[in-house]
């Protein structure tokens, strides 16, 4: 027997009037348009059972009275287009062939005879020279004499059904005379319902590649599923006295992995899949492996448990997908070339393997099933080969929070940060947006190979309502206050719908703090904790730690419900932001009044907080040296609150004094040079009174610390005391400096004579210079206006130190206090007073100019 499509007819001629025409010419011109109209089925449209022919045995008596077969059409791979007949239109004429219907609604088959396909020799019915075992089927109305009933048909277990078309070729017998007209090659189509045993199937099928599919293996779509981790179990089993520690909860998700055998089960049903399709198994021994080396780590066992559950949603989204995966682009054309499978006659199962399904040309696949089937067993390699974790990773993370999906298919939520993403691993995590060349908008915790828009780097701060998750990942394995503080302040910022417990395994004594709980007592009071790597939208999420002196995160869980934290306002406040270490107590302002007040710092120091009297006080000598120049933030009730406080060591500054007296102009001149020293003490103001007099001077050192001074006319017996007043951030220092000079080694002199011919000038008269100072400035300064200027002068020298002072007023920055035009910025309503002093640098002399007043308004 010969396919139709075995040799197929890529041409034809075109007939030119009174042209003698062959039969090979004119049989080819049939072929042509025959052999496009199957190619345009099998290619175009597929190929098995499009609807229908569904047997149904009909019982009277409790005997097997008929078979009946639904209407049905099917496609065979040689581009036959099958349905049931009847008779209509018996032909009256010997060499056409009579006209059927096929509007019918089925056909009772009631016969059966013994099938012999002597004619045809169907090679899908022979194994060897021997044809495998065929019983025909006949309606009443067709049975003849060699058929009997088909109650007679035994072993209705061991039975199959068939669709067959026999089709051969039927020589008429040579036409005599002149006529030939009606004569020809009859090719005969006669469609039979066959049925074959078990035996006979099974060889059919070896002969099929087509039929083979993941859906008929068994088991195939029973899933696979992870046992859930039920915390409460632990308070069942040991009760709720028990000391729990972080080996117990290890062990809780452990045992499960062991008894799943770290996901063997999902492994092989993946690899029979891929076996079928023609791609590599994935290797479960080596996953295996490294999870087992991932859980002997100090932390991370609820993802290695999470990895898992990953492959079983994986293996879901697979199994949703195989029903609709019998796309074939090229339908291998002798698997059913004149047969259509119909199934076994007594069956309890659904999918049938013993059944055409219909296999759809890639044109009428919408939603590309078998495309999508082979991208999610990449994806499933591409989780087995991708997964990293370790202690040291999370330690160094940063704590993120990430939109993703509370349900749903595991492409459409955001990708774990276990996962070591690259742009195939990308490409294979969510097949609809691959598909539209958009893998790069995966949200993920790693961005480095997502789009660079705003929407993807930062999706908290976008709209969020098809986001009904939240991935919360970075934190495990470090400190449960800076997790608890940086969750909860990424939540307010971005207004998020959560709330946050911190749950010690240890018991608490007398904790008033209300996002701290012990860990056996809230789970006896809330059922339904459940490890989710994050939050759902109106959840709770629980960070647990062992303890709070062992104050790492060594697991999380959350509640689907918001519990159980009162929402009570917390304010606290202190009158300044910078206090002196050797400051005293400083009084907090709280509300409520009775709240309790903590300093966040880490274990082991001290924040400053003490109570006298029933009262909150923070005391800046308390605080521990580690925390100095740095904010220490507070809790009211354990809340966090936006109270800092900064404390200042107080300053350690040293000053060196050298002097040098020289005569300069029948004065002696003492040139002072003071070196300044200590720690940071470029940050410090230096005023300065040269005389002891109570008339102060800033005057700053400059980079090398240095701050240059003369005296002119010093009495060594009535020498000053230098007095350094030394001030910043809060922090003073008070430095007396006397028994600073050195007397010059006096000279010998001697007197010859002397002259007051000259002038009549005595010898003992000087001029001591007068030394003025003035200073101007705007009387009325809008605010609005954002800045004013001050502008000095002095007079009576040559040379002049300027230092301005603000007598009167409210903060404001004041920019070159040491130079003659003083700044002022940063204005604040109010009133000023300010004036200028001037030092004569030659004699050391000084002025101090009238006061400013300076008037500062809304306008």
């Amino acid at each position: 027997m010969n396919n139709q499509l075995s040799n197929i007819s890529t041409q034809y001629r075109k007939f030119s009037k009174g042209q003698y025409v062959e039969h090979t010419q004119f049989n080819e011109f049939l072929d042509f348009f025959e052999d496009q109209d199957r190619l345009s089925r099998v290619m175009l449209q597929g190929v098995g059972i499009v609807c229908g022919l569904q047997p149904e045995l009909i019982y009277k008596d409790r005997l097997l009275n008929s078979l009946q077969l639904s209407q049905g059409v099917a496609i065979t791979t040689d581009g036959d287009l099958l349905t049931l007949n009847n008779t209509n239109n018996v032909s009256k004429d010997l060499y056409v062939s009579d006209l059927k219907t096929i509007d019918i609604a089925a056909n009772n088959y009631t016969h059966f005879k013994v099938y012999d396909n002597f004619k045809v020799k169907y090679p899908a019915f022979y194994e060897g020279s021997k044809q495998i075992d065929l019983w025909e089927l006949s309606t009443a109305e067709e049975a003849g004499s060699d058929f009997q009933a088909i109650k007679n048909l035994t072993n209705l277990e061991d039975k199959y059904l068939l669709l067959y078309l026999e089709s051969f070729e039927k020589e008429v017998k040579p036409c005599r005379g002149v006529d030939c007209d009606n004569h020809g090659i009859q090719q005969i189509r006669n469609l039979k319902v066959l049925i074959t045993t078990e035996k006979g199937i099974n060889y059919i099928l070896e002969k099929d590649k087509m039929q083979p599919h993941p859906l008929f293996l068994e088991g195939i779509m029973n899933g696979a599923k992870l046992e859930r981790a039920i915390v409460e179990n632990l308070i069942t089993e040991k009760g709720a006295e028990a000391q729990f520690s972080y080996s117990d909860l290890k062990k809780l998700y452990s045992d499960i992995l062991e008894k799943n055998n770290y996901g063997e089960a999902v492994f092989k049903k993946i690899n029979a899949i891929s076996e079928i399709v023609g791609i590599p198994a994935v290797n479960h021994e080596v996953f295996k492996n490294v999870l087992k080396e991932s859980l002997s780590q100090t932390v991370g066992f609820q993802y290695v448990y999470d990895v898992v559950k990953d492959l079983m949603d994986t293996y879901f989204e697979i199994t949703k997908s195989l029903p609709q995966s019998f796309t074939k682009c090229l339908p291998d054309l002798l698997s059913f070339p004149k047969h259509i499978m119909l199934g076994k006659l007594i069956s309890d199962i659904q999918l049938d393997p013993a059944r055409h399904r219909f296999y759809n040309s890639p044109v009428l696949d919408d939603e590309k099933a078998t495309r999508k089937v082979k991208e999610l067993l990449n994806r499933f390699k591409q989780q087995v080969q991708n997964f990293r974790y370790s202690g040291n990773f999370e330690t160094d993370a940063q704590i993120k929070i990430i939109p993703s999906q509370k349900s749903g298919a595991l492409g459409n939520k955001a990708i774990p940060f276990y996962y070591e993403i690259n742009e195939d691993f990308l490409k294979a995590w969510n097949f609809d947006k691959t598909s539209q060349r958009s893998s790069q908008y995966n949200l993920a915790y790693n961005t480095d190979f997502l789009s660079s828009d705003a929407h993807i780097q930062k999706p908290l701060d976008f709209n969020k309502d098809k986001n009904s998750f939240y991935n919360i990942e970075g934190h495990i394995n470090k400190s449960y206050l800076e997790v608890f503080n940086k969750i909860t302040k990424i939540r307010d910022e971005q207004q998020l719908d959560f709330d946050v417990m911190v749950l010690s395994l240890a018991e608490l004594v007398n904790n008033k703090d209300m996002f701290k709980a012990y860990f056996n007592e809230y789970l006896e009071n809330h059922q339904g904790l459940e490890h989710k790597r994050g939050v759902e939208k109106g959840g709770t999420f629980l960070i647990v730690c062992e303890n709070l002196k062992n104050a790492k995160v060594i697991a999380d869980f959350s509640l689907p419900y918001i519990c159980c934290t009162p929402k009570i306002e917390v304010k606290l406040a202190l009158p300044d932001t910078g206090f002196c270490s050797k400051y005293g107590p400083v009084p907090f302002t709280v509300f409520p009044m009775n709240g309790d007040v903590e300093a966040i710092v880490a274990e082991g120091l001290s924040g400053g907080v003490e109570v006298i009297d029933s009262k909150y006080f923070f005391n800046p000598s308390k605080v521990s040296p580690e925390l100095y120049n740095q904010a220490i933030s507070f809790s009211v009730n354990g809340k966090p609150t936006d109270c800092t406080a900064e404390v200042i060591p107080q300053a350690d500054i040293h000053i060196a004094v050298d002097s040098e007296t020289v005569l300069n102009k029948d004065i002696t001149e003492t040139k002072v040079t003071f070196t300044v020293s200590g720690a940071n003490f470029s940050d410090y103001t230096y005023s300065w009174d040269f005389f002891d007099s109570g008339e102060w001077v800033v005057v700053n050192p400059d980079k090398d610390g240095h701050v240059f001074y003369s005296y002119y006319g010093l009495v060594p017996e009535r020498i000053p005391t230098i007095r350094v007043n030394v001030s910043g951030k809060g922090c003073t220092q008070e430095i007396v400096l006397s028994d600073w000079y050195e007397s010059p080694s006096a000279p010998t002199v001697t007197v010859d004579s002397i002259n007051f011919s000259d002038g009549g000038v005595s010898c003992c008269e000087g001029t001591i210079p007068e030394i003025k100072a003035d200073a101007s400035g705007p009387e009325i300064v809008f605010l609005k206006e954002l800045t004013f200027k001050l502008t000095g002068k002095g007079e009576g020298a040559s040379s002049f130190m300027y230092s301005w002072e603000k007598i009167q007023g409210p903060t404001v920055t004041l920019t070159g206090v040491n130079s003659p035009d003083l700044q002022v910025t940063d204005l604040v309503i109010g009133e000023y007073i300010f004036q200028l002093t001037v030092v004569d640098v030659e004699s050391g002399l000084f002025a101090k100019s009238q006061e400013v007043r300076v008037n500062v308004s809304e306008g």
